[in-house]
């Protein structure tokens, strides 16, 4: 959350939130502040950059948009197993427990609760592999309405219906470790007329940008969503970095010109 403080400073000293102001207000003052900023960049989510954003800053109209995104239940669910359920090639490969097998992929189904999943022991060996376990399924139940009121083993077997209908081959393969987290707010709920509103990565104040999957960029609020803001916001970082030095050169003519300005006085020698 430090990461909008310099932001917060910024709004609490103006009266337009785009505008920093100093206690003299002059040409110079502005440009100082400027040149001084640091950059602030805000990677949350919808509803943590809400709870980050000052009250303020709602009268414009490129934050009060951020309202109108609302953010939706997500239920993930992990099923660790003792064998491998996406290996559809060899039934008694899926058994053994001496090599990782099956699809090393982020999947996508119309056919479950949880639209994407992954086996992380596949994916992501070096943090989930386990010798001796086989497939660690991460179902991500979005929107996760429906199941944020159940209990976690009525979650937990309705996911491992749903896995069995999805792989059939997995019949007879056990579920030996589970765990389920409910976030009440994550992702922001898609909807028609709704893209709009999301915001540029770039924001009306200066040196403060957004990153996260909810800001405008070509994917849905996802993962690969998060990455491509990242990209977009680091460009609009290099691009005022220009900028930056530009107004540091114009703050560097203006301490020249007043030292010029400045009266000089002769040093008198007196006799006593």
């Amino acid at each position: 959350m430090a990461i909008l403080v310099l932001a917060r400073q910024q709004a609490s000293q103006s009266n337009s939130p785009s505008k920093v102001q100093t206690s003299t207000p002059s040409l110079r003052s502005y440009v100082a502040m400027d040149a001084h900023l640091r950059f602030c960049w805000a990677a949350c989510d919808v509803p943590g950059f809400k709870r980050l954003l000052p009250s303020l800053w709602r009268e414009m109209k490129f934050f009060n948009n951020i309202y109108e995104l609302v953010g939706l239940p997500v239920v993930t669910v992990q099923l660790r197993y003792n064998g491998w359920v996406t290996e559809l090639q060899d039934l008694e490969r899926s058994r053994q427990l001496r090599q990782a097998l099956g699809l090393d992929n982020l999947l996508y189904t119309p056919d479950a609760d949880f639209p994407c999943f992954a086996d992380l022991a596949l994916t992501s060996p070096e943090d989930y592999y386990r010798e001796g376990q086989g497939s660690l399924l991460q179902c991500v139940l979005t929107p996760g309405d429906p199941y944020m009121p159940l209990p976690n083993d009525e979650i937990i077997r309705r996911v491992a219906k749903e896995v069995l209908a999805l792989f059939p081959s997995s019949q007879g393969l056990e579920v030996i470790w589970s765990s389920v987290v409910k976030i009440g707010q994550s992702l922001h709920r898609e909807g028609p007329g709704k893209d709009p509103f999301r915001p540029d990565q770039k924001t009306p104040v200066k040196n403060l940008f957004l990153a996260g999957s909810y800001t405008k960029q070509d994917y849905i609020d996802s993962m690969e969503g998060a990455t491509l803001s990242g990209r977009k916001t680091s460009a609009y970082i290099c691009n005022a970095g220009e900028e930056l030095v530009a107004l540091r050169k114009q703050l560097a003519a203006f301490e020249s010109q007043e030292q010029m300005e400045a009266p000089t006085t002769d040093d008198e020698l007196s006799v006593v």
